[in-house]
């Protein structure tokens, strides 16, 4: 039986080595923005599996798309101890702590490449975190159950984005602190995120 190639490295690809290593630069640097630029991933074959629900392979679009108008903004801070490249297995590793409000949430990220786009990620953390009641990790929770229960299709979670804001509990979001602010900045990235989803 054939075995598959191992992934590429770029050990010997000076010029590839630090492409790479800009580009996890970039990462983090958006991880700390809180807002992912598209060119960053390769979004037509590129996915993304997490040890917080199973090992489905969530598109980098949806990823993308949907962390920018809900993940980001239920958030409050993302720091980046470290990033880093590693040439000789041609991955990069990343740490994130982030913060909603005064709880954190500690996650490492495993990464690989296609050229100098990102087009796979590990993300590994701890289910139990999501055991806190606050009112931002409860959001988070809902929008977790959202792109989980949609199988990670932008236009059915937009949707269900929605009939969840409109319901009885997304209203009581909408008016408490500290999730009203995040609720209203959702709602405005939905409207934009559906002018664009026709241009995918």
């Amino acid at each position: 039986m054939p075995h598959s190639a191992p992934p590429a490295s770029s050990e010997s690809d000076p010029a590839l080595t630090a492409l790479r290593r800009s580009s996890m630069d970039r990462f983090a640097e958006m991880y700390r923005a809180r807002h992912f630029d598209v060119g960053l991933f390769e979004l037509e074959r590129g996915y993304l599996q997490t040890t917080l629900s199973d090992d489905a392979r969530m598109p980098l679009r949806f990823f993308v798309e949907y962390n920018n108008a809900w993940w980001f903004e239920i958030i409050t801070a993302v720091e980046v101890p470290t990033a880093a490249y590693d040439p000789a297995s041609g991955s990069g590793f990343i740490v994130l702590d982030i913060h909603y409000d005064d709880d954190v949430l500690r996650a490492a990220q495993h990464v690989h490449f296609d050229g100098e786009k990102i087009s796979r990620i590990r993300t590994y953390a701890s289910s139990t975190f999501f055991s806190t009641p606050t009112q931002r990790v409860r959001l988070d929770q809902q929008g977790n159950a959202i792109w989980l229960e949609t199988g990670y299709d932008l236009a059915a979670s937009t949707s269900e984005a929605r009939r969840f804001l409109s319901s009885a509990v997304g209203r009581e979001f909408a008016r408490s602190e500290p999730t009203a602010g995040a609720v209203a900045r959702i709602e405005a990235n939905l409207t934009d995120l559906d002018a664009r989803l026709s241009t995918f």
